[in-house]
C-alpha cells in the first residue's frame, strides 16, 4: 500500500518530498515501537520490548529526523525524490536496555515481545492489530543508506544513543505525569 502510494504521489503533479526513516524515538515520539518501553523505565515499572533482542535495528532520534527532514524541505531540488534518513548506527534490543540501565539506573524487568503476543493483544486493541504489519522490522535488520542525503545534501544529524536516550527519558520524566 505504501509503495503504491508513494508511486502515485511520485508520478503526480504535486511537489512531494518522500522519507524513509527507522522507527523513531524521542520527546514527542509516542506512536512507536520504544514509546511504552521508555514511559515505563520512566515511571520505575517493568516493562516490554517488542521484536527480538538479538537483531540488529535502527531507531532515529526525533531530533535528527526533523532536522535532516528540514534541510530537505528548504531545498527545491530535494523534491519528487525518495530519501532516507537512517539513524546513528544500528543497536540490538539487547545494548538498547543496557542503555537504559546505564542512563537511567534502571533493574526493572524488561520482557521481549513476539509477533504472536502482538497478534494476541491485536484482539483487543487496534493499534497493536497495527503493529503486526510492522514486525517485519523487528526479525531481519533493515539498515537504511544515508548516501544519497550525503552527498547531495551533506553530514546527517547523528545525535549517539546515549544521548539521545538520555534526553528522551529526561523529556518523558518531566511530560508523562
Amino acid at each position: 500500500m505504501r509503495l503504491k502510494l508513494e508511486k502515485l504521489l511520485l508520478n503526480s503533479h504535486v511537489d512531494t518530498l518522500l522519507v524513509h526513516m527507522p522507527d523513531v524515538y524521542g520527546p514527542n515520539a509516542n506512536g512507536t515501537l520504544l514509546h511504552e518501553t521508555l514511559k515505563n523505565v520512566v515511571r520505575g515499572k517493568s516493562t516490554i520490548f517488542i521484536g527480538n533482542l538479538r537483531t540488529k535495528r535502527e531507531f532515529l532520534y526525533t531530533k535528527d529526523g526533523a532536522k535532516a527532514m528540514v534541510e530537505l524541505a528548504l531545498r527545491e531540488d530535494t523534491y519528487n525524490q525518495v530519501w532516507n534518513i537512517p539513524s546513528t548506527n544500528a543497536i540490538t534490543g539487547k545494548e538498547m536496555i543496557e542503555l537504559f540501565r546505564e542512563v537511567y539506573s534502571y533493574h526493572k524487568t524488561i520482557v521481549p515481545i513476539s509477533k504472536w503476543n502482538i497478534q494476541l493483544l491485536g484482539w483487543f486493541s487496534p493499534l497493536m492489530r497495527e503493529l503486526v504489519e510492522m514486525m517485519y522490522i523487528t526479525k531481519t535488520p533493515i539498515i537504511l543508506s544515508g548516501k544519497k542525503y550525503e552527498q547531495n545534501i551533506g553530514e546527517l544529524p547523528r545525535t549517539p544513543y546515549h544521548v539521545g536516550v538520555a534526553e528522551t527519558l529526561e523529556w518523558l520524566k518531566q511530560h508523562e505525569q
